[in-house]
């Protein structure tokens, strides 16, 4: 048997940890959220492994730093008060009423910036397992609470920012849910015409001639259909800014269900070949960049939840700036209204470092939520816009591509500089580039590989 070997910790070291490990945790969880909301954005618009990698960590840190810190509240939590209403055994270095009050803001960090919900499409397919976390988390809190009742400083504003906290997990498990594949599979074929499904034909066309059925596949003419309604009118000449957006938007809508391996008509194929045929090479790749943005935007991050719409009610807006206004009112009824006199000086300055950190980041995503492309395509009219659409307008110039000469990295014998369109890495709605597989060099290497083994 290997022998054994003591590992001495020091008094001094246990004291740091026991007074650190939820206060270091909680603030941990929040620098991953300052961090996601940040560089999320690169994925789709740099294609560095530096980028990828430390996206990758992040993501999956926040939520593990976050179910970190509510397992640690919720094992510190005990039941403060004796029979008779007084405290008793309370470690003080722990305030059960503050502890209470800090996890709710751990359900905003699993809720995640609206930046990225999912790293991989596998990720929506988790959805459920997020449901289920949404139930546990949510309990742990409210167990939190419990325990630290009554609690007489801290009650209302920690049902408050719980409110907050549920609106925004529950935005997260709504979008990954959005974005499964069956989900985002019934959401097309609910809509008119969404085309053949191919691949369950051919399988009925392969079954019956296996078992020696008769079959026979017949083509027919396409009748003619109407077309469809726009709110854009064809043009011929160069789009303007706002006018890509709404093309793009436009094709979106119609082929988004190749995703999901749906077949369109040949009529909307005839529209969309149509309309790219007059465009020069500037707008198609314009309106083509806008509409990667929106199945990206669709299928990794909280767009489609945020511009939920009932009845000509934007579900999602009120939902945001109800959860932004919990926060508000939360902050000011610490400031105001709540004795801080028990609370140690540290912990009174990371209390106020969560609720700054909550109104920055959700203020920064309004921001985001305001100029996306999805906003700015919800302007129905560009003949007619209405008195914000200037604004737009003015950001759309910000964000417009020019032709700019590139080196390649592969040294060619001819022609190695080319022109390419570029924007600016801030707004950038894509990387500019395409993961490819070489098939010609893969054959001749898998063909050597053969003959040495001969």
């Amino acid at each position: 048997m290997p022998p054994y070997i003591p590992l001495h910790i020091t008094k001094a070291v246990k004291s740091i940890w026991d007074r650190w490990n939820i206060r270091g945790a909680i603030l941990f969880s929040l620098w991953l959220q300052v961090l996601l909301i940040m560089v999320a954005p690169l994925r789709k618009s740099a294609r560095g492994k530096f980028n990828i990698i430390l996206i990758w960590f992040a993501y999956l840190l926040a939520d593990a730093a976050a179910n970190f810190a509510v397992g640690l509240i919720s094992n510190s939590q005990r039941n403060q008060y004796d029979m008779v209403g007084h405290k008793a055994n309370q470690n003080p270095e722990e305030n059960s009423d503050l502890l209470a009050f800090w996890a709710p803001f751990l359900l905003l960090h699993l809720g995640g910036p609206d930046t990225i919900t999912a790293f991989a499409l596998e990720d929506n397919e988790l959805w459920l397992r997020h449901f289920l976390g949404l139930g546990f988390q949510a309990g742990a809190v409210i167990y939190v609470f419990i325990q630290s009742l009554p609690n007489k400083n801290l009650w209302i504003p920690t049902l408050l920012m719980f409110v907050a906290g549920m609106i925004k997990y529950g935005e997260r498990t709504s979008a990954l849910y959005n974005a499964s594949l069956d989900k985002f599979r019934d959401s097309m074929l609910k809509e008119p015409d969404p085309g053949p499904n191919y691949a369950k034909l051919m399988e009925e066309y392969d079954f019956k001639k296996k078992n020696k059925l008769p079959t026979q596949i017949s083509s027919t003419l396409e009748p003619d259909k109407e077309a469809k309604a726009s709110d854009i009118p064809p043009k011929t000449d160069r789009l303007k800014d706002l006018e890509v957006v709404h093309y793009a938007y436009k094709y979106f809508q119609t082929f988004k269900g190749l995703v999901v391996d749906l077949i369109f008509s040949f009529r909307e194929r005839d529209e969309s070949r149509d309309f790219f045929k007059i465009r020069d090479p500037e707008d198609a790749l314009r309106v083509i960049e806008v509409e990667l943005n929106f199945l990206y935007g669709t299928l990794y991050t909280k767009v489609e939840v945020l511009h939920l719409k009932t009845k000509k009610i934007y579900v999602g807006y009120i939902l945001r700036f109800l959860a932004l206004a919990c926060v508000l009112a939360t902050l000011g009824i610490f400031y105001f209204k709540v004795n801080k006199h028990e609370f140690r000086g540290v912990d009174i300055g990371i209390t106020y470092t969560l609720l700054l950190g909550a109104i920055a980041l959700d203020v920064i995503a309004i921001f985001m939520l305001i100029f996306s492309d999805r906003s700015i395509a919800s302007i129905k009219d560009p003949e007619r816009p209405p008195w914000w659409a200037p604004i737009y307008k003015a950001f759309l110039v910000l964000m417009r591509p020019w032709w700019k000469n590139c080196t390649c990295n592969y040294k060619y014998k001819h022609n190695s500089e080319h022109k390419l369109l570029a924007t600016p890495l801030v707004v950038r709605r894509w990387s500019g580039s395409i993961s490819s597989h070489n098939l010609i060099r893969y054959s001749r290497n898998r063909k050597e590989n053969i003959l040495s083994q001969r």
